[in-house]
């Protein structure tokens, strides 16, 4: 017998073949009927929900209204009622009585039912009538006494606020209901009484409660004390904001807090800001790192305890230049009461910052907040922030007095407190805003901010070589990015060649940038062979920059430019010095002397210039138009500067094997330059010039004879210097320590007359802006004699032949005299 499938025997208990024509699956002839599924219509199926849905809530409807009708604690029943749904069952019942008998608009109500929140409703203030609604509700509470006096009774003790319902609604009522009671005099009066008494909320802080405070705070050491001292300062670092001002007028600072701090003396608050500053972070260091992180060192009560009792602060010190890990405060018993606290004292204090002014008080703050950056490695948004701020007092351009000369330097101090002391990643933050700050404030430094922007970007360019010798290791990446930014902007312009590609090189923000590399380079880049990993990081980074400045010097190679050549040869002799390696010169300077202007006689301009000290090499990138190397001053500053970068030139590498093979080029274009030249005072530079490459020569073939080394197997640069002579970077040290010295004795010094003078005008001037005209004219009818008068004075002052000799001593004038042809 042959076995059924399981699909056999399922076919014929739906009853066969007989059972699918008459059920319509499969055709007469047996073929499958395919069975084409109508699709349903949406609109239709969301009406039949919807239906089904109305049906059902109105079922839900029945069966509760069914089963609350004998339960007391129902809505019916006023039984175990809260606050919303006793409102809404007296607002259903005045709805229902207004519906019938006037045409006012009904109340919006917008009901949402859950099972873990009571209902809520909000009520139309414009289109209900609160009289009625409070008249109705009156009535309900007197029938709710009559009918069920232990309900009543029970609400009077533990809800009291709802049968007080006048009070209730009138503060639920809006703005609207506001503005009309003011209106009325009663509500005057008491508002004029509370603008006399502060809120019960509000404290003054005066003497006697600052004193309370600190005793509580310092002595007992407490931690309630010290987070209401805290707060206090909050209150009074935002003293100035206008939003947290009274709108009455009164005054009185107002901080959007639990407790609201007054302060109206300006002694009072002198002394917080002070003992805040000063102290607080000996309390912090007793309470998170001190005896208080293990033992209770106060008591949180509000009871102060006698200072016998309590033990004393640790004596050990923090040092604030040294980090701490954040995770030792996790272990201390007060970090999570002292946490927001130490928090909001930072904000107000960079609030502080921000909103001060005056010099003093800005060097205070900066200073004592020092103290605090051991605590900001758990805050590490506050510690950018403060970094911005910080890098803002230290670059900020708005000031140039001497008194915020002081601002700057507590500013920087911090920065570099910050980079010692937060966690790794900070001091990259700190090296990248330092030099942003550097490269914006470089973009106006010229010759005419040469006494207030000038001196001030010394400063910082000093600052920021102190920050990038503190990790070479991130120092590195940095001037890495940075050095690769001025390679392609040099990149660009030697591609282009346009005007805009030009200007972008050929500008103080590029050249200073420039300098400031050179500087870090010079700082922090060792001799080569010393064994020092992250200083060779350095190192590396010297060929690429030499190669950008001698790129800048050679874009453009006109005579305008002589100035910026000669800028980027004193950056090439600082690398030289700095790093003892061979960097020649030579090329840039002698390409002077091939100058046609050189050979020509210099021009004589009527109008001289009224700045006595003539051109300033340092000051300007370029020459003008106008008589470009023609007029006397600007040969005697181009080719005095040429011929004094040669001489340095010469003497960097008078201890090298290679001098007499390096010197021969000088000496030859030299000899040549001193026979074509007609003024006395060039030909004697370079007779100068020239004798000292021949002595350095002489001494090094002398020298070179002592040798055991091959040419070929010398690897260090100064190999013939003796042992007890200066090195490269020494000797280059003092030459430029000389050129600062004859710069300054050559600037002109106003005599004693002169300065008589200048004041005598200047009390003139204060006399005329007082209005005393009359007394004005008879002190100026002396001076508005002759002219002979004067030369008459000049004779007879005898002074001037008693006043001390500018002129510093042990100067070598010889070399600026002119000779005779």
């Amino acid at each position: 017998m042959v076995k059924t499938t399981k699909r056999a025997r399922k076919f014929t208990a739906k009853g066969g073949a007989k059972g699918m024509l008459e059920k319509g699956t499969i055709t007469k002839k047996g073929k499958l009927r395919s069975n084409k599924r109508k699709k349903a219509d949406p609109a239709a199926i969301a009406i039949a929900q919807a239906t089904e849905k109305r049906k059902a809530e109105q079922q839900r409807a029945e069966n509760d209204k069914e089963r609350t009708e004998q339960d007391f604690t129902s809505e019916s029943n006023l039984g175990d009622l809260d606050l919303d749904s006793f409102l809404k069952t007296v607002a259903d019942d005045q709805d229902n009585e207004s519906e019938d008998g006037s045409q006012e608009e009904d109340v919006a109500m917008d009901e949402e039912a859950s099972d873990s929140e009571d209902e809520e409703v909000e009520l139309d203030s414009d289109d209900e009538d609160i009289e009625a609604v409070e008249a109705g509700m009156k009535a309900e509470l007197e029938k709710l006494a009559e009918n069920d006096p232990d309900f009543h009774e029970y609400l009077q003790q533990n809800e009291s606020s709802l049968l007080d319902f006048h009070n209730e609604m009138g503060e639920m009522g809006g703005d609207d209901e506001e503005d009309d009671d003011m209106e009325e005099a009663g509500d005057e009066e008491d508002e004029s009484a509370e603008d006399e008494e502060p809120k019960s909320k509000d404290v003054l802080v005066d003497a006697k409660v600052l004193k309370a405070m600190e005793y509580g705070a310092f002595e007992s050491h407490g931690v309630k004390p010290l987070r209401k001292l805290i707060a206090a300062y909050v209150s009074a670092c935002h003293m100035s904001d206008a939003q947290d001002q009274d709108e009455d007028g009164t005054g009185r600072l107002r901080i959007n807090n639990s407790k609201k701090y007054l302060i109206e003396s300006s002694t009072v608050f002198d002394k917080l800001m002070v003992t805040c500053l000063s102290k607080i972070h000996e309390e912090l260091h007793f309470h998170l790192l001190g005896k208080g992180a293990t033992v209770e060192g106060g008591d949180d009560s509000d009871d102060e305890q006698e200072a016998d009792n309590v033990e004393e602060t640790s004596s050990d010190e923090i040092d604030v230049n040294k980090p701490i890990n954040p995770k030792k405060f996790l272990k201390a018993h007060r970090w999570s009461d002292l946490k927001m606290s130490i928090q909001s004292f930072i904000k107000a204090t960079l609030h502080l910052m921000s909103e001060a002014k005056e010099s003093k008080l800005l060097s205070f703050i900066i200073k004592s907040l020092g103290n605090y950056f051991p605590y900001l490695g758990a805050f590490p948004r506050l510690g950018k922030a403060l970094l911005k701020t910080l890098t803002s007092k230290w670059a900020s351009t708005s000031d140039a007095s001497e008194q915020y000369q002081s601002v700057r330097v507590n500013a920087f101090l911090r920065i570099r407190q910050l980079a010692l002391t937060q966690p790794f990643p900070f001091i990259e933050l700190c090296l990248k805003s330092t030099y942003l700050a550097y490269a914006k404030a470089s973009k106006f430094a010229n010759a005419a901010t040469v006494t207030s922007l000038l001196p001030q970007l010394t400063f910082m360019g000093n600052c920021v070589v102190e920050l990038y010798s503190l990790d070479f290791a991130s120092s590195y990446q940095h001037a890495f990015v940075y050095i690769r930014q001025l390679a392609l902007h040099l990149r660009s312009a030697l591609q282009k060649k346009t005007p805009e590609t030009f200007r972008i090189v050929y500008c103080w923000q590029f050249m200073h940038c420039l300098k400031l590399w050179t500087a870090v380079l010079a700082a922090s880049s060792g001799k080569a062979g010393d064994g020092d990993d992250e200083s060779a990081l350095m190192r590396s980074l010297i060929y690429p920059l030499v190669e950008i400045t001698f790129g800048v010097a050679k874009l453009i190679p006109s005579t305008r430019h002589l100035p910026l050549r000669l800028h980027c040869v004193r950056y090439l002799q600082q690398l030289a010095a700095a790093s003892e390696t061979f960097i020649p010169t030579t090329s840039i300077l002698l390409e002077v002397f091939d100058l046609r202007e050189i050979s020509l006689s210099p021009k004589r301009v009527k109008k001289r210039s009224s700045d006595v000290r003539g051109v300033r090499l340092p000051l300007i990138l370029k020459l003008p138009k106008e008589d470009t190397l023609r007029t006397a001053e600007q040969l005697d500053a181009c080719l005095g500067e040429t011929f004094l970068l040669l001489n340095r030139e010469v003497d960097l590498y008078k201890y090298s094997a290679g001098i007499p093979e390096f010197s021969v080029r000088i000496c030859q274009r030299l000899r040549k330059f001193a026979k074509q030249t007609k003024n006395g005072k060039f030909r004697a530079y370079a007779r100068g010039c020239i004798e000292l490459c021949e002595k350095s020569s002489r001494s090094a073939i002398i020298a070179r004879t002592k040798l055991e080394e091959a040419p070929k197997d010398i690897k260090h640069l100064e190999i013939l210097r003796p042992s007890n002579t200066p090195t490269m970077k020494e000797r280059y040290e003092m030459a430029i320590a000389k050129e600062r010295r004859l710069e300054v004795a050559s600037q002109p010094e106003l005599s004693k007359a002169a300065v008589s003078k200048s004041k005598k005008a200047q009390e003139n001037m204060e006399v005329k802006d007082s209005g005393e005209e009359k007394e004005e004219k008879k002190k100026e009818a002396p001076i508005k004699k002759p002219r002979a008068r004067y030369d008459e004075q000049a004779l007879n002052n005898t002074e001037a032949l008693e006043e001390d000799d500018e002129v510093q001593e042990g100067i070598n004038w010889s070399d600026s005299e002119s000779e005779s042809d």
